[in-house]
């Protein structure tokens, strides 16, 4: 929050943006009248002038239990160039290339709204890992699978780092360039900026856990440091290219990392280098998210109550089938259902029981608990179909039941599963419910379920601040990334859905119609048999790099 600005008057300008960016039955939020495919921005930043280093595209090596990664009992590796290589890779790097016709695009590991990657990726390290990668900052290359050097930490500083940070060895940080998405969705796409961003960080979370580390959020620093750390309040270094948003820094390592001195860490980087690439030539003002920036902007902030991650005993981890490197380079958002596929009572269970707070990834935003989840559950066996809620936090049970009455509902606790589930109305049809909620789109009502992502906000706002709106939408998107990763281990599909008609989904929820916004539904999404589309061929992930002798499993 700009601290010239009152939080009371934050609160008031961030609501403002949230509902003036809403969907509904009579207008969709302001967008372009049309795709103005020439200005269309390039989804590659580079910083031209910055030493590269390529990586190493590593073999997936011995495979790792998809399911294993929630017992977290994976030996860690060892922080080398290659294994660092492989994180980066399955955490945000590219999973294939599709092509239709003239058009090809690239997919990567990390989902993103509209497949626009507004995410970029920073590495910040304080142990050398290889003679050309010491310690500094870097900027992830996803194209090249490359590390571009930005920045030195001296060696006496670094050496001072390890020495009181023994578990860790570095950090990522996160940043959000929203014109990717305006170019698209108009004023709602800091919505998905954000969403986007606990996408990353999930996906972050469960490629840290390949390779037996941890990645945790630290949730107090300020995003004036976290820029700085980055290099992104640089102006020269930018010169007129698209402004990068600080978002979060996240500490790897093992089970017992602790986040430095960010400022001090900051102000001793040097040794500056590159100048940030232009993105597109034509760009439109949003004058929505301009006006809500300043009040989203986070201060340092006190330590609150952070949920442990609690992982799941290795006797109850089933030896699932799924390779985790391999499964993860597979997931794929669906474009169409095909409304007959179904899922096991069980594995239902299993997933609503992974985004739970406690469990791996969500528990590395070290957030409170402020959202959960409305299931439109169409094809479950066991469980009749209906409006369910996942209760993600039990207290918060007392004011859902309160607030939560659509009409003819009734709050039953379903037996079914272990996990705080109930049942709203009486068993029904839902499918039509769904995808009329979620911008008339069929792929809602035609999976196995599909969810709404409703969170407490104004009295987080409150008690956290103005920018805890942001915050609201990451633990969104990394239980977004947990339902994309769980249905790809059953032999499903998911799909994030970023429209839907916000105040239609609370209406039929009997939440209140008031202007003090208690709850708001934030994220949509489905899970089903995916039907793909025969016309688009697939190609590998980085075949690209052939021509420079850039194979996987070759040495560096």
């Amino acid at each position: 929050m700009n601290p010239n600005q009152d939080p009371a008057s934050a609160i008031e300008r961030v609501w403002r943006y949230h509902d003036v960016t809403k969907h509904r039955l009579e207008a969709y939020a302001r967008g372009p009248a049309y795709l103005d495919w020439d200005s269309q921005p390039d989804p590659f930043r580079r910083w031209h002038d910055a030493p590269c280093h390529p990586l190493p595209l590593v073999d997936d090596g011995t495979p790792v239990p998809f399911a294993a990664l929630y017992a977290d009992t994976q030996p860690m590796s060892v922080v080398d160039e290659r294994s660092l290589a492989h994180m980066l890779e399955l955490a945000f790097g590219l999973s294939a290339w599709k092509r239709l016709g003239p058009d090809r695009w690239a997919l990567r590991c990390n989902p993103s709204s509209g497949n626009l990657h507004p995410t970029e990726v920073y590495l910040i390290l304080w142990r050398s890992v290889s003679p050309d990668l010491g310690s500094g900052l870097y900027h992830y290359a996803p194209y090249d699978h490359a590390l571009e050097r930005r920045a030195t930490l001296p060696t006496v500083v670094a050496e001072t780092l390890a020495a009181r940070h023994s578990a860790s060895f570095g950090a990522v940080g996160l940043s959000s360039i929203v014109w990717r998405e305006a170019w698209k969705y108009g004023a709602r796409a800091l919505r998905y900026c954000q969403l986007d961003v606990g996408h990353a960080v999930a996906s972050l979370r469960y490629a840290a856990g390949v390779l037996g580390w941890t990645a945790s959020v630290d949730a107090q620093v300020a995003d004036d440091t976290a820029a700085h750390v980055l290099g992104l309040q640089r102006g020269d270094d930018l010169r007129g290219a698209e402004t990068e948003i600080a978002e979060l820094l996240i500490v790897l390592g093992d089970q017992d990392v602790t986040p430095p001195d960010w400022a001090a860490l900051a102000g001793a980087l040097c040794d500056w280098r590159g100048v940030a690439s232009r993105l597109g030539e034509q760009h439109v003002e949003w004058h929505e998210i301009d006006a809500v920036l300043p009040a989203l902007t986070k201060p340092v902030t006190a330590a609150r109550r952070r949920v442990h991650a609690v992982p799941e005993r290795e006797a109850d981890v089933p030896d699932g089938p799924r390779d985790a490197a391999a499964l993860i380079r597979s997931r794929r958002s669906a474009q169409r259902m095909d409304g007959a596929s179904r899922l096991d009572l069980t594995a239902f269970c299993s997933m609503l029981k992974r985004t739970l707070p406690q469990s791996l990834p969500v528990s590395s935003l070290a957030v409170d608990t402020a959202v959960h989840l409305l299931l439109f559950v169409h094809a479950v066996e066991g469980l009749e179909p209906g409006l369910y809620v996942l209760v993600r936090d039990d207290a918060a049970l007392p004011a859902l039941q309160a607030t939560l009455r659509p009409q003819g509902g009734t709050w039953q606790r379903e037996a079914v599963c272990d996990v705080p589930l109930y049942r709203l109305l009486a068993p029904c049809d839902v499918r039509h419910a769904a995808a009329h909620l979620s911008c008339h789109q069929a792929i809602a009502g035609k999976g196995v379920f599909a969810v709404a992502m409703l969170a407490e906000f104004l009295p987080v706002l409150q008690r956290d601040g103005a920018w805890a709106w942001k915050r609201l939408h990451w633990e969104a998107g990394a239980i977004g990334q947990v339902l994309y990763l769980e249905a790809e281990a059953q032999g499903l599909r998911g799909t994030g859905i970023g429209c839907f008609f916000d105040d239609e989904v609370h209406a039929v929820l009997g939440l209140p119609d008031t202007t003090r916004p208690e709850w708001q539904v934030v994220y949509h999404f489905t899970v089903g048999g995916a039907v793909d589309d025969a016309r688009l061929a697939t190609e590998p992930a980085y075949a690209h790099l052939a021509a420079q002798g850039r194979v996987r499993g070759a040495a560096t």
